[in-house]
């Protein structure tokens, strides 16, 4: 069958020059083409064996090493294994995938796989034809994984896929990062060489790497015995057989002879193994404190107190730990949420780390440091400034392309490891190596995305300096890397409902950083991902259930009409009292507890209210039920059920692709003959599809969420009454809150579709009213009794038919507090 894909074709090529054929640009290559599906001819090859002199064979790999170094990140080595680091995401955005297959059945072969292409656990890389390169070919080599091994079940294709996607996530985007297929002539490929014993699976990954177009390169000296018991795998590759089996020893890594340090303001003196720092100038921070560092964090450098820009600027910084909350468990998420939405805005300049600072293999880094620790042999206090001259002398810092930068990264460096010498106790070598180690791994790794390109002495514009936010429970050693950062002029933001325990060892007198401890405390939760469903008491509800009072919102503000159309709605459900219920059914939006805009969403506070049973005056209850009614944008429906369901039960067959999984395919059902919105704006459509999509996971609704009722839900909310659909194309956010009235006089039940409106038009931030005279339960029936307020007055009556309305004299009542003092409200 021909294959259509549009991915990158590989061709093996033979040789009888590896080491130095490798090195040809694929272009030059014979059997290279360019074009949409481009065919790069690369090697496989597994280099066996050493030659009759083995210094000779050592001093060809050193060579081979030195050639490969000069391709930066287009060259990738491993020694004696892959490492592998965490894919704790990885394993929370599979789950269900495995789930879906256990136990595998061979039927479910392709299923899996189809499922397994359109995961959401590859690297984001900026060209399309690596990118599909990258999921297509790992699927192809997955049914050469089925091919080769026996005894397969879901445990062992999820490990070894699990494993597979933290490599590809880990390596592809570095050795693919530079490579660049569109240049006019000498196109380097990406080469990889793996010297040592290898395992089964680091077999497979080779092979994977070879199918995207790159040079792979197995070295072994010794054997070939792991490729040789690999099944099929072995045909992927090609042999080349030395004269004879050599013994397995170190590789010989190229060292690039040491230089000049980075340059820096920072000048080490040396006498007689006596050492001392001498730097010039540096940036010099100071701590800020802040009741309400959520704002003041975003204020510019260069517009706090204390800021002085000069050669060695002074930077005043906030490092605020921010323990429990003033607020509401949900209300609190919902900040954490949005300060983080609001945070990436500063781009690069922005770092975010959940219970975790990873921590990347970074085998550069142990080779240029793997000299210091055997010069120095032992540790203790003495040793901190020779080891600060051997780190600068082998270049471990990175060169963030600013010298008073760089001397103020190894200041805070020094500062912290004195910090760390200070607090521990028992220092060793080994020890002290650990702690170095770590914290140049995430230097290299953080502080260069970070702080490339800051400028603390450019007082003209408003000078954005880095921000961390670190939220969840916390290790010692990555305290201290924020206390690093920190001192090179990033603003530190550490959140923990519960605790700041952590800190009591390093920094318990609040020198590096300072604390905000509030009352309410909570055990921590996962970072929140969307904003939360909170009911917003108000005032008078709080105060007492005994008192009625009017809450209006002064500080509404000046909009525009259809200002907000394009923004996302949230509604606020408010708990209120029956006498507030009165008062503020005909107010607007904006005029209400719980109403603001921030971050492009629009927060409606909205009523859901049943009224259970009458007055025994009559005419008073009329006159309030007529109240209601005589609002704007209302309608009153007088039976249930109320809504007619116009699509058929075939219609749900018909229908069933277009949801899955992740909810509403959009991109589908805005192509479905059964969608007539495609005349509304595209800001509305884009509302009702969330809203539907909101609906499907909330617990609302006291049915079971089948995928039939699921499809149910979608298809009652595509076939809306008119009346109602005019109703939310009226709405106009801040200012008056369409409104459904129901009355229900008789033992008629709510149905499901009824029940489906009217948690619809909830999330969208309606008004809804329950009349019922009888004090039946019926929406009870549907819909969860948190999700709307249930008020009983003194009576109830039975088959109580609506008067006509136009015929009784209104009377605007009174509140609690206008009975009160003798007045209307």
């Amino acid at each position: 069958m021909l294959d259509t894909r549009k991915i990158i074709r590989f061709s093996l090529k033979e040789s009888t020059n590896l080491l130095n054929d490798i090195f040809t640009p694929i272009d030059k290559r014979i059997g290279f083409k360019s074009g949409q599906s481009p065919v790069i001819p690369n090697y496989y090859y597994r280099y066996i064996g050493s030659k009759e002199n083995e210094t000779t064979y050592y001093n060809e790999l050193r060579d081979l090493d030195r050639r490969l170094t000069d391709l930066d990140s287009l060259y990738l080595k491993f020694l004696n294994g892959i490492p592998l680091t965490s894919y704790n995401k990885l394993v929370i955005k599979t789950k269900s995938i495995w789930e879906k297959y256990n136990p595998l059945l061979a039927a479910h072969k392709n299923d899996l796989l189809n499922d397994i292409r359109q995961a959401d656990v590859y690297p984001h890389i900026t060209s399309y034809l690596y990118r599909q390169s990258i999921v297509e070919r790992f699927v192809d080599l997955m049914n050469i994984y089925f091919n080769n091994e026996s005894s397969l079940n879901i445990s062992k294709i999820k490990n070894f896929c699990l494993k597979f996607f933290a490599w590809i996530n880990e390596y592809i985007p570095k050795i693919l990062a530079d490579f660049n297929m569109n240049t006019d002539c000498n196109i380097i490929n990406p080469k990889v060489v793996f010297y040592g014993n290898i395992k089964r699976h680091e077999i497979y990954f080779l092979t994977y790497l070879s199918t995207l177009g790159i040079d792979v390169l197995y070295i072994n000296p010794s054997s070939d015995a792991a490729f040789q018991n690999s099944g099929k795998l072995q045909e992927c590759s090609k042999v080349f057989m030395l004269p004879k089996s050599g013994e397995l020893r170190k590789f010989p890594s190229y060292v690039a002879p040491v230089n000049n340090p980075i340059s820096t303001n920072v000048e080490v003196e040396q006498n007689n193994e006596n050492f001392s720092l001498n730097i010039k100038d540096s940036v010099y921070v100071s701590l800020k404190v802040s009741n309400n560092p959520f704002e003041d964090i975003f204020t510019p450098l260069n517009h706090r107190a204390g800021y002085i820009n000069s050669s060695t600027p002074f930077a005043p910084i906030y490092f605020c730990r921010y323990i429990g909350t003033d607020k509401k468990e949900e209300e609190y998420l919902n900040e954490v949420f949005n300060l983080d939405k609001k945070l990436t805005s500063f781009n690069n300049l922005y770092m975010k780390f959940t219970e975790l600072i990873p921590l990347i293999a970074n085998q550069e880094l142990v080779k240029k440091t793997q000299n210091i620790w055997a010069e120095l042999k032992d540790f203790d206090n003495s040793k901190t400034e020779p080891l600060m001259h051997k780190l600068i002398k082998y270049k471990v810092f990175p060169d963030l392309k600013n010298e008073l930068l760089n001397a103020t990264l190894i200041k805070s460096f020094k500062s912290v490891l004195d910090l760390y010498l200070e607090n521990e106790k028992n220092i060793n070598l080994n020890k002290i190596k650990n702690f170095s180690l770590k914290l140049l791994v995430w230097i290299n790794e953080f502080s260069v995305k970070m702080l490339r390109g800051v400028n603390y002495q450019n007082s003209d514009a408003p000078i954005k300096n880095p921000k961390i936010l670190y939220y969840g429970n916390i290790k010692q050693h990555e305290i201290y890397f924020l206390i690093l950062m920190s001192k090179i002029g990033c603003d530190i933001l550490y959140l923990n409902s519960f605790s700041d325990e952590a800190f009591n060892l390093i920094d318990k007198k609040e020198t590096h950083s300072k604390s905000l401890h509030f009352s309410n405390k909570f055990a921590l939760k996962e970072f929140p991902k969307e904003e939360l469903y909170v009911r917003v008491e108000t005032n008078a509800f709080r105060a007492s259930e005994q008192i009625s009072r009017i809450i209006h919102n002064e500080e509404d503000g000046v909009y525009k009409h259809w200002q907000f159309e394009e923004y996302k709605t949230l509604h606020v459900t408010l708990k209120s009292t029956y006498d507030e219920l009165k008062i503020l059914w005909d107010e607007e939006s904006r005029m209400r507890t719980g109403f603001k805009i921030t971050n492009g969403t629009v927060y409606i506070p909205n009523l859901f209210a049943k009224i259970s049973g009458t007055y025994n005056d009559l005419n008073l209850y009329w006159n309030e039920v007529k109240q209601f009614k005589s609002a704007e944008h209302v309608l009153l429906f007088d039976n249930v059920p109320f809504t007619k369901a116009t699509f058929k039960q075939s219609d749900l067959y018909t229908s069933s692709f277009l949801i899955n999984n992740k909810g509403i395919d959009k991109k589908r059902l805005l192509k479905h003959q059964s969608y007539k919105y495609a005349y509304l704006k595209t800001a509305l459509q884009d509302t009702i599809i969330d809203k539907i999509n909101k609906l499907l996971v909330s617990d609302m609704l006291k049915m079971s969420m089948t995928k039939e009722f699921k499809l149910k839900i979608l298809m009652t909310l595509l076939s809306l009454d008119d009346k109602i659909l005019k109703l939310i194309q009226r709405f106009d956010y801040p200012f008056k809150v369409p409104k459904i009235i129901i009355y229900d006089n008789n033992e008629s039940m709510f149905s499901d579709e009824d029940s489906i409106v009217l948690a619809f038009l909830n999330l969208l931030g309606f008004d809804i009213l329950l009349l019922t005279p009888t004090g039946y339960n019926n929406i009870e029936q549907k819909i969860c009794n948190k999700y709307f307020d249930t008020h009983k007055l003194e009576t109830i009556k039975f088959d109580l038919e609506l008067p006509d309305f136009n015929l009784l004299n209104v009377k605007k009542a009174k509140s609690f507090l206008g009975n009160f003092f003798g007045r209307t409200q």
